[in-house]
């Protein structure tokens, strides 16, 4: 990490903290920080709930990282030191009566359950964490703006790469229910410079990757950004690649006990970007879906 520190008051909300995180991800702060430790402060930002309630050393094991990384991090800030970066965490979630450390309560007090149990309730109450972590920071404005670029773009792609090739997919299928010109941009196996051939200035590019980020999908959003394509992003960290280049970002929770990337909260942001997409559009999707299921029956898929 480099040692520049912040010399201004630091920031004393969250949404202050994601700015800042924001501006040393763009260049356009006075501090700069290391990559690992960038990852993390924006990994912090976007769980808040979790960063509110954990001790440092918990919260270092689970980022992987050292205590004193923390605590050096929230000096380079400008704070005193972490419990000071805490507190902006913990001052957040302070109206929300309990709920969240109430259910990390009933989570770590499985005693006497078997196994299996355990695993349910601990990957369940995961997810859960995600997801309520994913609503507690989506912006309606920025939903509705994301929706209006998805249904009025004239060509619109979805790409994800390994296990967020099936949210892109899911996606994709859900689009094209609704409208024409939507698919995944990869749909003919054919790779992602040929599906970014087919795309123009005006069109819309959503695409989906959280760490550790595949080098085709950073340059897609690199390249779609230089073409003028609308880019979407949902990914796990404002300091994330992909965000750096998106017209909109969402920020989609990924830690649990998986050995792989939490998914979740990912595929209910799509439904929730997709209602508000069938929303606007009213009548043309109402029209879409009756359409699709007039040739479902007509091939007899269905039992």
């Amino acid at each position: 990490m480099h040692k520049q520190t912040n010399t201004a008051m630091p920031p004393s909300t969250l949404s202050g903290l994601k700015a800042l995180v924001a501006d040393i991800s763009s260049g356009k702060a006075q501090i700069h920080l290391g990559g690992r430790t960038l990852r993390t402060l924006a990994a912090m930002v976007a769980d808040p709930h979790h960063t509110a309630v954990s001790p440092i050393g918990k919260l270092a094991e689970n980022h992987q990282v050292n205590a004193s990384t923390l605590t050096r991090l929230s000096q380079r800030l400008g704070y005193t030191g972490f419990a000071a970066l805490q507190q902006v965490f913990r001052h957040h979630i302070s109206d929300r009566s309990g709920f969240y450390s109430e259910r990390a309560g009933r989570l770590t007090a499985e005693t006497g359950q078997d196994p299996t149990t355990q695993l349910i309730r601990r990957i369940g109450g995961e997810e859960l964490s995600n997801i309520s972590a994913m609503l507690e920071e989506l912006d309606p404005v920025a939903i509705e703006a994301a929706a209006a670029i998805i249904a009025g773009a004239p060509h619109v792609c979805i790409h994800g790469a390994r296990q967020s090739a099936s949210v892109a997919s899911f996606m994709a299928y859900a689009l094209g229910m609704l409208r024409n010109d939507a698919a995944l941009l990869e749909s003919q196996q054919q790779g992602v410079a040929h599906g970014l051939a087919q795309m123009a200035d005006g069109d819309a590019l959503v695409l989906i990757g959280s760490s550790p980020y595949t080098r085709a999908t950073v340059a897609a959003a690199r390249v779609a950004n230089e073409q003028g394509i609308q880019i979407i992003a949902l990914t796990d960290s404002l300091a994330s690649p992909l965000a750096a280049n998106a017209t909109h970002s969402f920020i989609t929770p990924t830690a649990g006990s998986f050995y792989s990337n939490c998914m979740a909260s990912s595929a209910v942001l799509v439904e929730i970007l997709l209602s508000a997409v069938a929303r606007r559009l009213e009548q043309r999707a109402v029209s879409a879906l009756n359409r699709h299921e007039a040739l479902i029956a007509a091939l007899d898929i269905q039992i």
